[in-house]
């Protein structure tokens, strides 16, 4: 219904999902071809080998089965929320069946112990079973936050359970991208015009070239 739709929209998803069935032959199986909008790994998972239930993070769902149902998950407090990186709504898959979430860059999987503890750089998360302690902490010590390279905070994971990262957040990315494009807002290309500019100019320094071999014979 149209709450679901909301709540689907509140984690990075369209209001509007589409359903596919396959009504061929008895025994045989249809094809249905999916991508990403950025260049991405897709990792299949069964929410059944996770306790029934998977955290990820904003966005990070492909698709899922019919069984599976997308609820919001807010983080604990505001400051995992603000600087966590992955904002102060995650999704969470609940149910029975297979999802598909994507990943930028390097997929990682790590295993957590009782009490382990995990700390990666804001917007790295990709998802974590239901088990995982999600929270934000402030890096300790001025140099370390300033010239550490990973800003005033970081995200610490604390098992017991699964969670897997990602080597290359989009975001991330595209904000290095942005950081060398130069400040006048092109790209420096030159595009050659027929008849204007560049190709005349050629030509002009071949007849020069061809006149000064003249002189010098």
């Amino acid at each position: 219904g149209l709450s679901n739709g909301f709540q689907r929209m509140l984690t990075g998803q369209n209001i509007f999902i589409s359903d596919y069935t396959y009504d061929g032959p008895k025994g045989t199986r249809g094809t249905v071809a999916l991508g990403t909008d950025f260049p991405s790994k897709i990792l299949r998972l069964s929410v059944d080998e996770y306790g029934g239930k998977l955290v990820c993070q904003k966005g990070a769902l492909l698709c899922a089965a019919h069984t599976i149902d997308i609820e919001v998950a807010f983080t604990k407090n505001f400051t995992s929320g603000f600087f966590g990186g992955e904002g102060f709504v995650l999704q969470s898959l609940i149910g029975e069946g297979d999802v598909f979430v994507k990943a930028g860059g390097a997929l990682i999987r790590k295993d957590l112990d009782e009490g382990q503890q995990l700390k990666i750089s804001s917007g790295c998360l990709v998802a974590f079973t239901q088990d995982v302690d999600y929270d934000v902490e402030m890096i300790p010590g001025i140099k370390n936050a300033l010239f550490g390279g990973e800003g005033l905070f970081i995200t610490t994971l604390t098992g017991p359970g699964t969670v897997w990262l990602q080597g290359q957040p989009p975001q991330r990315m595209i904000g290095e991208i942005a950081r060398r494009v130069p400040s006048g807002g092109g790209i420096g290309l030159a595009v050659p015009v027929p008849g204007l500019g560049g190709s005349g100019g050629g030509e002009g320094g071949e007849g020069e070239g061809e006149g000064g071999s003249g002189g010098a014979q």
